[in-house]
């Protein structure tokens, strides 16, 4: 009986979880109502006018929930965000900094934060970047404790 080893990640994406989607969902009920009502009268009908435009605050949350996450790859880690992305070679880059719960990646100009990565991924990130980065031991999961019954 032999063991087969996990296969080595080449890359791996921290992105927010779909579940971000919903706060879209809300947002969009909340900002219709005000986006499309004539004078605030109850029953009035619905127009497009200057305030129309406050539908694009869903469609905005929705791109920066789609673009933003941190790429970690064997060639270095690549940070999108809204507007734009930064490439960090492994070259570059001199460590990780962990502060709360937000990880940063330092490199000479100072620090860039990983977006959507925690803590408990460490353990891929290092991995992922072939022996440039410490060791970190994969996290053990947490239980709520169990109830005995009496």
């Amino acid at each position: 009986m032999s063991s087969v080893p996990a296969p080595r990640l080449r890359e791996r994406v921290f992105r927010l979880p779909r579940s971000a989607y919903f706060v879209v969902l809300f947002v969009l009920f909340g900002v219709a109502p005000l986006a499309f009502a004539r004078g605030g009268d109850e029953g009035s009908v619905a127009v497009l006018g200057p305030r129309a435009v406050l539908v694009l605050i869903p469609v905005i949350i929705a791109f920066f929930i789609a673009r933003t996450a941190t790429v970690v790859s064997a060639d270095g880690i690549e940070v999108r965000a809204l507007l734009g992305r930064r490439r960090l070679p492994w070259a570059q880059i001199r460590g990780l900094s962990v502060r709360g719960t937000r990880v940063y990646a330092v490199v000479a100009e100072g620090a860039v934060r990983l977006p959507c990565v925690r803590v408990a991924d460490l353990h891929d990130v290092a991995e992922l970047s072939d022996g440039r980065l410490p060791p970190v031991a994969r996290p053990t999961p947490k239980f709520a404790p169990s109830r005995r019954r009496r």
